[in-house]
């Protein structure tokens, strides 16, 4: 018998370089398949213990990824957002 796991795509948040990103995906990607973010970078998909998510110092969030989701959901995107233009 096997033990599921359930994991909600809509909850994957892609690190890249200590920087968290949204992404849109139907599935949980497989390691080393390329996965492209809301604010368009690409990166390959790699898997670690959730222990590990801040080995290296604290993450930021994109704002870029962050404006588009907060766009998407049709949210206020406050006035001082670093990724909203004037």
């Amino acid at each position: 018998m096997d033990a599921v796991i359930y994991l909600d795509v809509a909850h994957i948040h892609p690190v890249v370089g200590g920087v968290w990103h949204r992404t849109d995906v139907a599935e949980v990607p497989e390691p080393g398949q390329s996965i492209t973010m809301l604010c368009g970078l690409t990166a390959s998909a790699a898997f670690e213990r959730y222990d590990q998510r801040s080995a290296n110092g604290p993450l930021r969030q994109c704002p870029y990824c962050d404006l588009i989701y907060r766009q998407t959901l049709g949210w206020a995107v406050p006035p001082g957002h670093p990724a909203r233009k004037s």
